[in-house]
């Protein structure tokens, strides 16, 4: 479904295209090719793969390194030199460089005409568009429901042609990624490809660049949200390994939005995605966060600051005050304690305390609050305290 640069390179037509530097990045998405005549490179987008004689950078070797740096921060699919015009050879300045990046730099042979290189590409591209999805209308058409610009109908026919299902419930995940080396591509169309037969069979996915790159999941048949949600989590879990696995130091975040049932709440999903980022990545030590698990921190967050820590300090403060003076743990032990629905078995085996422990600590917290941690809405209120005391501290 997607062109990589080792896909494009076995094509009879590419053969005598010869990889000289970053072979670990020929998996590389191909979305576009373009003939570079000039040192501008600002107009680079993800997924462009360049072809060159070499002119412009061939008298100046930090702008040959430097353009191979940049056009991998950019998410450039490659650099592709015709030699023996204007460079006899591939400079190793940019071998090298393209090597640390696991950037493809791939030398064209001086006999092959760039224009027979570009037509060849983009006639696979052109194949390959009109396999994928249904062509461009389907990425068109979701990132105006992405953006909230129209709720016509007339939206309705062209999901429709693509195999989405105005009519079933969906979900988003969002994927934010950066590399070490400054690029944040990754071939997630082909990561989802290795999901098991049973999954492609009962789930439908499209992968749309937006704002990181956006998945976005519906079932073929009948599926309850529930299990929606267990399937986005499940390939969460599996594109966290894939991306790790390939690209070591990797600073990686996923968001969940909540379970979507009508086409014109794609844009308000899509905020619930990012907002799960946004505060997971404050609260939780996990890179993957469903916007449900921080709903009511959302919320929080909301409420001006001072009045949050005024109330934060009006319920717990004293507690917060003898943790800090003891190196106690009261306040851990009550939000574990409220976490496990007042059961003190559960709340001491989460603690790996015995539950003797817990009964005495929950009693200097009840005597220090001068509050009864039975009641419902104590409980509720100090729920409530703990998570915005969490906000105020990782803000």
């Amino acid at each position: 479904m997607y062109l990589t640069i080792e896909k494009a390179l076995k094509l009879p037509a590419l053969n005598q295209v010869e990889v000289i530097g970053g072979s670990q990045g020929l998996t590389r998405v191909i979305n576009s090719v373009s003939i570079m005549d000039h040192p501008d490179i600002s107009w680079i987008k993800r997924g462009e793969l360049l072809l060159t004689t070499g002119y412009v950078f061939k008298d100046d070797l930090n702008a040959q390194i430097n353009l191979v740096r940049e056009l991998s921060k950019r998410g450039s699919a490659g650099l592709a030199i015709k030699i023996k015009r204007f460079l006899s050879t591939i400079p190793p300045g940019m071998v090298e460089e393209a090597n640390k990046y696991n950037f493809p730099l791939l030398e064209i042979p001086y006999e092959m005409p760039l224009s027979d290189l570009l037509f060849s590409f983009t006639y696979e591209l052109v194949n390959k568009e009109k396999v994928k999805n249904n062509g461009k209308g389907s990425v068109e058409v979701f990132h105006s429901l992405l953006n909230g610009e129209n709720r016509s109908s007339s939206f309705i026919p062209q999901l429709q042609e693509f195999g989405f299902n105005p009519d079933r419930p969906y979900i988003l995940l969002l994927i934010n990624g950066t590399k070490e080396e400054g690029d944040s591509f990754f071939p997630i169309g082909r990561m989802l490809e290795k999901l098991s037969q049973t999954e492609r069979e009962d789930f439908k996915y499209w992968n749309i660049d937006f704002d990181g790159q956006l998945i976005i999941l519906q079932g073929k048949g009948m599926v309850t949200d529930e299990h929606l949600l267990m399937q986005a989590q499940r390939i969460a879990i599996l594109l966290e390994g894939l991306i790790s696995k390939d690209n070591p130091g990797t600073s990686l975040s996923m968001g969940l939005s909540k379970v979507k049932k009508e086409i014109y709440n794609m844009k308000e999903g899509f905020i619930e995605a990012k907002k799960a980022i946004q505060l997971g990545s404050r609260l939780n030590p996990t890179n993957i966060n469903d916007y449900a698990s921080v709903e009511v921190e959302d919320l929080i967050n909301q409420i001006p600051k001072d009045a949050m820590t005024q109330y934060v300090l009006s319920m717990i403060q004293p507690i917060i005050v003898y943790d800090r003076e003891n190196e106690g743990e009261l306040l851990k032990t009550l939000e574990t304690y409220l976490f496990s629905r007042g059961r003190i078995e559960d709340a001491a085996r989460a603690l790996f305390v015995h539950r003797n422990t817990v009964k005495f600590r929950l009693s200097r917290i009840e005597d220090l609050l001068g509050v009864d941690l039975k009641s419902r809405d104590i409980a509720f209120k100090l729920q409530f305290s703990i998570k915005a005391a969490k906000l105020l501290l990782h803000d």
